[in-house]
């Protein structure tokens, strides 16, 4: 007795199959943005401007995000808001050693 896969025989079943477990896996920010990207594609830019109180600028970097990555949402997803270079301290550390 042989046992066959669900999608044995089916043309493309596995290729769909994986877009479907890439979409599972994209955030729920990321899918967000992208319902908002095709409201902008359908309604227009005041549309989607008063709907879901994002700016032009931003519409446009995520667009550019969604293009750079091929069309995967997951390129849409949130990223760290903490700045690229952190302040370092200019204390001397023989006042610091002397204050522990």
């Amino acid at each position: 007795m042989q046992v066959h896969h669900a999608g044995y025989r089916i043309r493309g079943f596995y290729r769909i199959a994986a877009l479907g477990h890439l979409w599972a896996m994209t955030p729920k920010d990321a899918q967000r943005r992208l319902h908002i990207l095709r409201f902008w594609g359908t309604h227009g830019l005041e549309a989607t401007q008063d709907a879901f109180d994002v700016s032009r600028r931003t519409l446009y970097r995520w667009k550019q995000a969604l293009r750079e990555q091929g069309g995967n949402p997951a390129a849409l997803a949130a990223r760290s808001c903490a700045p690229k270079r952190r302040r370092t301290p200019k204390t001397d550390p023989r006042l610091v050693a002397e204050i522990r």
